[in-house]
């Protein structure tokens, strides 16, 4: 079935919550790992109808911001996703504490209850207001950037076609269509930076109501940053500072002397050649065309998996 065909249906959140419920309530009469199991595997298709409907709406959505049925879904799942991460939380802390969690360890992997407990740390049932305010908070963002409207040398633009102008290989094409694009983030500043601060305030609330200092930590367990922490990420950011900036910077000062520039700037910064940058070739079709022959030769998973999109009208989202 081609995607565009796929019929939607809103997900109701009663029936989940008593879904959920039953799940929960018989995981913790489970006689054994093996009947746990069985219930497990309920729970991961109750969580594929749910998830699935979730994504079409979403995707939906995303390719037009400006579709009234769809910006009115968006808005509800905003409201109930963090009602049903509370039942998620509690139906993972049934099999985190269950007596017979070696059995499913051994069925669903170590790493699920490692991620299981970043969930705990993440989450409790107070959040749920700031967490849909952060939902909420979100979809006005993306919502902002993807009907931007930037008019440019008496055309209008969204911003994914003002790139073919910013990588023009005339600097005074890209000078003035950078200009353009700072106008209109100009135009949003006020509103981005609300967006913004409301943000910072949001999720210093949920962090601190959790007893954490500032968001790091949350933003770690969100993350899922179940094999590496601050530390870590400090000791790679000195990496790349020490190591990768200096190769950057030769790369780059070969850059300005093959575009012949004396100074990069930033119009520049997406440019490699004087000449202009490799443009693809071919019509839409002919490109997919031959992604799909690449993908057929690389392996026969690729290949299933590319055939597969093309085949339900996938590709093109």
């Amino acid at each position: 079935m081609k995607f565009s065909e796929m019929p939607y249906q809103r997900v109701k959140l009663e029936e989940v919550e008593q879904k959920m419920t039953d799940l929960i309530q018989r995981q913790k009469q489970a006689a054994d790992g093996e009947q746990q199991f069985a219930i497990h595997q309920e729970y991961y298709k109750l969580m594929e109808e749910v998830e699935t409907e979730i994504t079409l709406a979403m995707i939906r959505h995303d390719i037009d911001t400006t579709d009234e049925f769809y910006e009115k879904e968006q808005d509800y799942y905003d409201e109930i996703l963090p009602v049903l991460d509370k039942y998620k939380v509690e139906y993972q802390k049934v099999l985190f504490h269950s007596p017979h969690r070696a059995y499913m360890e051994e069925k669903i992997g170590p790493v699920t209850f490692r991620n299981m407990e970043l969930a705990f740390d993440a989450f409790d049932e107070k959040l749920i207001p700031l967490m849909q305010e952060e939902n909420a908070l979100v979809t006005r963002y993306e919502k902002l950037i993807a009907t931007a409207k930037i008019p440019f040398e008496g055309e209008v633009y969204n911003l994914s076609l003002m790139r073919k102008f910013l990588t023009d290989n005339d600097r005074s094409v890209r000078r003035r269509a950078w200009q353009a694009l700072s106008g209109y983030f100009q135009g949003v500043t006020g509103e981005i930076d609300e967006i913004y601060d409301a943000m910072v305030k949001n999720r210093t609330a949920q962090a601190r109501m959790l007893g954490y200092e500032n968001y790091e930590k949350l933003g770690y367990c969100r993350m899922r940053r179940n094999s590496y922490g601050k530390e870590e990420v400090e000791a790679f950011r000195r990496q790349v500072k020490e190591y990768f900036v200096p190769f950057a910077s030769r790369i780059h000062e070969k850059r300005r002397q093959r575009i012949g520039v004396e100074k990069l700037s930033y119009i520049d910064n997406d440019v490699f050649f004087k000449e202009g940058n490799p443009a693809p070739v071919g019509t839409p079709q002919e490109i997919l065309a031959a992604g799909q022959q690449m993908y057929g030769e690389l392996s026969q998973e690729t290949k299933e998996f590319f055939d597969f999109m093309q085949e339900n009208g996938c590709s093109m989202y």
